[in-house]
């Protein structure tokens, strides 16, 4: 395993990282700043759910891996782990530990941890584990739907009968943000402020997103996008 194998996967991806050491911190994020798509850093686990939560706010989807170091100021990395489980069941996190707290790995593992990193880690250990968390991130990321379509989250790419769908830009922005958040429904608002999020200046238009899905319809499966009344629009996976 080498950084350049990692990196061609690994770039695809957001990780947030939290460590209270600040050596330990500044090293590592820099490694990861060279292999990862967005890398935000906190320095305790309060601050670290705190920024999970806000980039959800502002992005519409999670951080595809978290790595949380175990004992930290104000709230820990077992706390943190199940508060971000609460808020999210199909979070990757990796615990990073020394080795005189193998006692609390068990109750890691029973939540649902993906992986562990023993301080001081190496970096092979470091590059073994995150290529095996990529892979398994890209894996997950390859979607069957049904009537031979198939989604590839990574990409952002439909395919039906292993052929590219043709989708436009905003087409694009609304099928990933639907199967990525398959859990979650999204009113005609949320949706809007997703797609033109960098026109601020445009105005909402309710019969635009509307049309908008009407039209991406047609190019996916049956009855693939419903809406609930008060809840909005969601995917069935």
């Amino acid at each position: 395993m080498d950084f350049k194998t990692l990196r061609h996967i690994s770039q695809n991806y957001s990780l947030l990282y939290v460590e209270d050491y600040k050596i330990i911190r500044d090293k590592t994020a820099t490694i990861f700043r060279n292999l990862f798509k967005v890398v935000d850093v906190a320095k305790d686990g309060l601050e670290g759910l705190n920024m999970y939560q806000d980039y959800y706010k502002s992005n519409s989807e999670f951080y595809d891996i978290v790595i949380s170091d175990i004992k930290m100021p104000k709230l820990d990395g077992i706390e943190l782990t199940k508060k971000i489980f609460e808020i999210n069941k199909k979070q990757m996190i990796i615990i990073v530990s020394a080795y005189d707290e193998k006692e609390y790995l068990v109750e890691l593992i029973n939540l649902g941890a993906h992986g562990f990193m023993k301080k001081p880690f190496t970096s092979t250990s470091l590059l073994k584990i995150l290529f095996d968390s990529c892979n398994s991130l890209k894996n997950a990321n390859k979607i069957s739907l049904y009537d031979g379509f198939e989604y590839d989250l990574t990409t952002a790419t439909l395919y039906q009968n292993k052929k590219n769908v043709d989708l436009s830009a905003n087409e694009i922005k609304l099928l990933y943000l639907l199967i990525k958040n398959a859990s979650h429904s999204f009113s005609a608002a949320s949706i809007f402020n997703h797609i033109y999020f960098d026109e601020p200046q445009k105005e909402f238009s309710e019969d635009s997103i509307k049309s908008l899905v009407k039209r991406l319809r047609k190019k996916i499966p049956r009855d693939f996008i419903y809406n609930t009344p008060k809840l909005g629009y969601s995917v069935r996976l």
